[in-house]
């Protein structure tokens, strides 16, 4: 699973680098803030479904506000977070 949330957060990070997209840029870093945020609180209390639920959540979010990715690729990183495990 860590292994999951490191890739996914990497290729969020990776494709919301200032200057991709100018329009899109506040709503990828806006997410990236959230998704630190979230993973924040939940390598505190990793056994919490809903601090794990809100990772999963940014993630999506990132994923769909971020005008970087593609439909094909905004399926399989879609698919990978449902794969995270929060019971």
């Amino acid at each position: 699973m860590k292994k999951l949330l490191v890739f996914a957060c990497l290729l969020a990070a990776l494709s919301c680098k200032k200057n991709a997209l100018e329009p899109s840029q506040a709503n990828c870093d806006k997410g990236l803030a959230e998704y630190e945020k979230a993973v924040t609180a939940w390598t505190g209390d990793p056994g919490n479904k809903t601090k794990c639920e809100a990772v999963k959540k940014s993630l999506s979010d990132i994923i769909q506000s971020c005008n970087v990715y593609t439909p094909a690729q905004r399926k399989v990183y879609e698919d990978q977070i449902k794969d995270i495990d929060c019971n």
